[in-house]
């Protein structure tokens, strides 16, 4: 991660958002050592709060597993499936 104390000469908002958006990599911003945030880009963020709705419907954990577990033998095609 990295990190900008916003006591030192820094870089402006737009060229952080650039920086976490180009590097995937989130920004811990730090003022005055005591107040604290992390910038991280749109597609990261959506990315965790997909990850925390998943994770939060039960046994979606359970079925990831088998299906991680699963053969490609033992799937149906996509044409086969029946919506």
């Amino acid at each position: 991660m990295n990190h900008i104390n916003l006591k030192e000469p820094n870089p402006t908002l737009a060229d952080l958002i650039d920086k976490v958006n180009q590097d995937q990599q989130a920004t811990l911003i730090t003022v005055n050592e005591q107040k604290q945030a992390v910038l991280v880009s749109l597609e990261e963020w959506n990315g965790l709060q997909e990850t925390l709705y998943l994770s939060s419907i039960p046994g979606v954990k359970d079925d990831l597993i088998v299906g991680k577990n699963t053969s490609w033998e033992d799937c149906v095609p996509l044409d086969k499936v029946e919506w």
